[in-house]
């Protein structure tokens, strides 16, 4: 892992497949926001194994945007490593990363920012505490508060929100917090925080506003995916155990 100098103040890494409908609406988004508050960042879009065209839009966008940067593999990886990839890669003092689906309203990526400088750890917007704004179907409500309360007795950590894919944390936080994580699926997420409480670091909570942008085309299904994400849960316990 190359331990090169921070270049930039931050970097957001945005991992994608399939994206080429909304790839280049949410790079323009996430790059106003970031001028409204940091004039030295990067956006990285990690591309995973698309089979649209999302890594030839990003290429094209990249040749006149020098603060655009393209990770591209001919291979789907999964969430987690796609996210690894870009972390390695990365230039950013502060490393962010979100979902191209931007959920999470992006004026919240400057409080996150704030927080991060003075408490240092990760920084992750939550769902399920005091203040946050949520527009979702019941549904999957009723599934993400049940996820996080099996999770928060299973491991411990105190966190009630452990899927919002909306967080930041120093270079130096994320590499040693990644170097731990195992999961390339949909438990990445999950086992990035308890990782994150295992090493010692700090992991704060800031409420969001977040509003469902796939009803009916989200890639995580619940009644599908609830195995695969139960299955990675019980093997991170396990493997920790030993």
């Amino acid at each position: 892992m190359k331990n090169h100098p921070p270049q930039r103040e931050i970097s957001v890494l945005l991992p994608a497949y399939n994206e080429a409908i909304q790839i280049k609406r949410c790079i323009d988004e996430v790059e106003k926001a970031l001028q409204s508050f940091c004039s030295s960042y990067e956006i990285i879009v990690s591309e995973d194994g698309s089979k649209d065209g999302t890594d030839k839009i990003v290429a094209d966008l990249a040749q006149s945007n020098p603060h655009l940067r393209l990770l591209h593999s001919p291979l789907r990886l999964g969430k987690g490593k796609a996210i690894k990839n870009a972390v390695n890669a990365a230039n950013g003092r502060y490393i962010a990363f979100m979902d191209v689906d931007l959920a999470t309203d992006l004026r919240c990526l400057s409080k996150l920012y704030e927080v991060v400088k003075l408490q240092g750890g990760m920084v992750i917007g939550s769902r399920h505490i005091k203040g946050a704004a949520v527009q979702r179907q019941p549904t999957r409500t009723l599934f993400s508060l049940t996820y996080n309360i099996f999770v928060r007795m299973l491991f411990l950590d105190g966190i009630y929100d452990h899927q919002c894919g909306f967080k930041i944390m120093s270079r130096n936080t994320a590499r040693s917090v990644l170097g731990c994580s195992r999961s390339d699926g949909y438990f990445f997420d999950t086992e990035l925080i308890v990782c994150c409480k295992r090493l010692g670091y700090r992991v704060t909570e800031v409420a969001v506003t977040w509003w469902e942008k796939n009803k009916g085309g989200s890639k995580i299904n619940p009644a599908r995916d609830s195995i695969k994400i139960a299955l990675d849960m019980f093997r991170f316990r396990i493997n920790r155990q030993k």
